[in-house]
């Protein structure tokens, strides 16, 4: 009864953080819930026994890229309070993408059966660097390349506004 409270505790906070993240403007406060949502789903790993990936969550996902995104922001942008407002193409370009990965998610969800869902306590750091290399390879690397996606979009959204040295000229102003 706990452990199913427990459970739904940390979904919540995990839906509604993430419901945050796409709805917010600001995007400190996109950071702020991306962090309440990492943290939410490392308490859901804990709670299925699963304490490496729970760590490694909260480490390199929290600790790491987490943190970077907001002092990233919030040291290298020259706005006080940025504010990202998707224009209606990009809306219907994002949930377009959304709709069909979702399609995707959902008959591998259906598949499962609960016995293929039961957790193998006894696996060493060893054994889950060799199923990381050796069968899980492919999401491995999709992982990797989702974060350096995630690494260049910081860096687009943080980079200083710089006027562009054509239009300058253009005006009639040289440049020296």
């Amino acid at each position: 009864m706990l452990e199913t409270a427990v459970f739904f505790l940390f979904a919540t906070v995990a839906v509604t953080a993430g419901l945050a993240i796409l709805l917010s403007t600001h995007i400190v406060r996109m950071a702020y819930w991306l962090i309440a949502m990492l943290i939410s789903v490392a308490g859901l790993y804990f709670l299925m026994g699963a304490y490496f990936l729970g760590v490694i969550q909260v480490l390199v996902y929290v600790g790491g890229v987490a943190v970077l995104l907001v002092f990233g922001v919030m040291l290298t942008s020259r706005q006080q309070a940025p504010k990202l407002r998707p224009g209606p193409g990009e809306a219907l370009w994002l949930t377009i993408v959304a709709a069909v990965l979702l399609a995707g998610l959902i008959p591998s969800i259906l598949r499962v059966r609960p016995e293929q869902s039961a957790l193998v306590a006894e696996n060493s750091v060893a054994d889950i660097g060799h199923s990381l290399l050796g069968e899980f390879l492919g999401p491995f690397e999709l992982a990797s390349v989702l974060l350096l996606v995630a690494l260049l979009g910081a860096a687009y959204l943080a980079r200083p506004k710089i006027p562009v040295l054509g239009a300058q000229q253009k005006k009639g102003t040289t440049a020296l």
